[in-house]
């Protein structure tokens, strides 16, 4: 018999993400174009208007998943961030790091 030891699925599973102690660190802008540095926006597109749905929750996404502590408290608006959780599905690992240290998160979702 072989030993079949669990396995990470993907690098997102045992990847280490970042979590700030307290949403009120996240000062980032509520509006306007918000422009990631292409280490986080390496796919291509670096611009997004945080007035439009999809492309606020697409930007906050690759942030919350590709972001160091200072992207996060540069790009990201705890406020928004807690406005639009409901609507965003980042990577499982993401989700659940932040809703261990933000229960409201969980509790609006």
């Amino acid at each position: 018999m072989s030993d079949h030891r669990a396995a990470p699925f993907s690098f997102a599973e045992v990847r280490p993400y970042e979590v700030v102690s307290s949403l009120a660190d996240l000062h980032g802008p509520e509006h306007g174009v918000l422009r990631l540095p292409t280490e986080l926006a390496w796919g291509g597109r670096t611009e997004f208007d945080l007035d439009d749905s999809y492309d606020r929750t697409a930007a906050y996404k690759i942030v919350l998943e590709e972001g160091t502590d200072r992207h996060l408290r540069e790009l990201i608006s705890g406020r928004l961030l807690a406005a639009i959780w409901a609507q965003m599905r980042p990577a499982r690992q993401v989700r659940a790091l932040w809703e261990k240290q933000f229960p409201q998160l969980r509790a609006g979702a």
